[in-house]
């Protein structure tokens, strides 16, 4: 049976419409979340990763992310910390999805190598320590040539997880003012400029001479900073990398909600102590795709990514926790 010329153009134009339509019905979604600066490459990193939907990352610190999750303005959250107690929303899960360490970056020309501790980074911060040939600092670096330079401490200014983190190490190791219940730079007697967001540290830093700062990793390898190794709870001054840190996490105390405990003077072998995880806030009835994009990142992009931006993937009992904490969300 013939067919008209106007019947096989109408057949062809048929199936180019539905193969147009299919596709666009399987468009991916779109998944917004803002929040922790420290994670802020990784989930740059993973932002297109899941096939389900796309990401867009606001980057404006932990605070504010969490101020964001909770009046509902973003899929899902990242935050360094938690909830001030009594604060929190309701029906949601804390998630840890990656760590990393929080490197003491400075910038002090002629020098590459600089031991530190708890206390005598908590003096620095204090104004206590005020040149970077002082005694206390001398003490830790025998036989390196240090500058009677003066010290420039560079600290989180917004409300910042990394801050809460390196306020509960200091607390903890070094004492005294430290262990106020307070943001960093509310501790009485804090000195130094206030920077904003993580790269904002790393910038001061980089352009300061005679900085101090504190930040992660990847903001640090990113701008071609120098970092201090920092005495752990085995004796050792450890250099920040991926390994250090993972040896440190790795040890560390999760509860079933998803939180971890830290105890900064855990005596890990290369271990490096000033260490943190990074955790998605995500509701018990939230969309789909904020599960699979948090599953996808813990199982496959993290694993992938982490360690090339000095991330720490989470592994073991605390990936575990995770995945269970993912499957409790939709």
């Amino acid at each position: 049976m013939k067919r008209s010329l106007a019947g096989v153009l109408a057949a062809v134009a048929l199936v180019a419409t539905v193969g147009l339509t299919g596709p666009a019905a399987m468009a991916k979604g779109s998944l917004t979340a803002s929040g922790s600066s420290f994670a802020n490459n990784i989930m740059q990193a993973c932002k297109t990763h899941y096939s389900g939907a796309d990401l867009t990352y606001a980057s404006v610190g932990s605070g504010a992310g969490r101020t964001a999750f909770k009046s509902g303005t973003t899929s899902f959250g990242m935050s360094d910390g938690t909830y001030a107690a009594g604060t929190q929303p309701s029906n949601f899960v804390y998630v840890p999805v990656v760590g990393g360490p929080i490197s003491l970056d400075f910038n002090v020309p002629g020098v590459k190598k600089i031991n530190l501790d708890g206390p005598t980074i908590g003096n620095i911060y204090l104004g206590q320590i005020k040149t970077w040939n002082d005694a206390a600092i001398a003490k830790l670096n025998k036989g390196v040539k240090l500058p009677n330079l003066a010290i420039q401490p560079i600290y989180r200014g917004d409300s910042s997880g990394t801050s809460q983190n390196f306020t509960n190490y200091l607390g903890m190791i070094a004492g005294g003012a430290w262990k106020s219940v307070s943001t960093f730079n509310t501790i009485p007697g804090v000195v130094g400029t206030a920077a904003t967001g993580g790269a904002g540290v790393a910038t001061a830093v980089k352009n300061t001479v005679g900085a101090l700062g504190y930040g992660d990793l990847s903001d640090a390898v990113a701008n071609g900073l120098t970092y201090a190794s920092v005495l752990n709870g085995s004796g050792q001054y450890i250099h920040p990398d991926v390994r250090s840190a993972a040896a440190f996490l790795s040890v560390q105390h999760v509860a079933n909600n998803g939180i971890v405990t830290f105890d900064y003077k855990s005596p890990v072998r290369g271990g490096y102590s000033v260490s943190l995880v990074s955790y998605a806030l995500a509701r018990k009835d939230g969309n789909a795709d904020v599960k699979g994009f948090l599953k996808d990142f813990v199982t496959s992009c993290a694993p992938t990514n982490a360690a090339g931006l000095s991330y720490v993937a989470i592994s073991g009992s605390l990936k575990a926790k995770a995945l269970d904490l993912i499957d409790q969300i939709g």
